[in-house]
């Protein structure tokens, strides 16, 4: 029984280290050739490690997100949250970008595309496991990159 409760705790701490770890996220993009109605889209990552903020996040569109990200990185702290990348890609746009650093204690990410059309146009992400991105014609999907990868509308 000792053991038992050793091994469980040993997992416990493991799993927790996870979370901890300073790691990099290797994020592989698509881009549809007819993403944004064929307009340039811009796309924010943003890496968070408070969960009321990516919670607060999740409420927001990305033209909310495009249209007040200056004053929110006003309201909160840089240990917070932290702009991990900023792009503009062209429909059709050949992709390569370098792994982004994800610092101990970030607790999410958020990526939001600046499409023309009405939506939230924002998804979760799990900074600690490498996605596909999807910019597609009328919005932007992501998924693990050991997945298949699947259209996005």
């Amino acid at each position: 029984m000792k053991q038992i409760l050793l091994g469980l705790l040993l997992l416990v701490n493991v799993a927790s280290y996870q979370d901890c770890r300073e790691s990099k996220l290797n994020m592989t993009v698509h881009v549809s050739p007819q993403a944004n109605h064929n307009n340039p889209v811009a796309v924010d990552l943003v890496l968070v490690s408070d969960k009321k903020l990516l919670k607060e996040l999740m409420k927001m569109s990305a033209k909310e997100w495009f249209e007040q990200n200056r004053q929110i990185q006003l309201d909160y702290p840089k240990e917070k949250h932290l702009n991990a990348g900023s792009w503009e890609w062209v429909p059709g746009q050949s992709v390569k970008l370098e792994r982004v650093s994800v610092r101990r204690g970030i607790v999410g990410g958020v990526i939001f595309a600046n499409y023309f059309n009405a939506g939230p146009h924002r998804v979760a992400i799990n900074a600690r496991t490498d996605i596909l991105l999807t910019l597609g014609e009328t919005d932007v999907c992501v998924q693990s990159a050991k997945e298949t990868p699947k259209p996005c509308s």
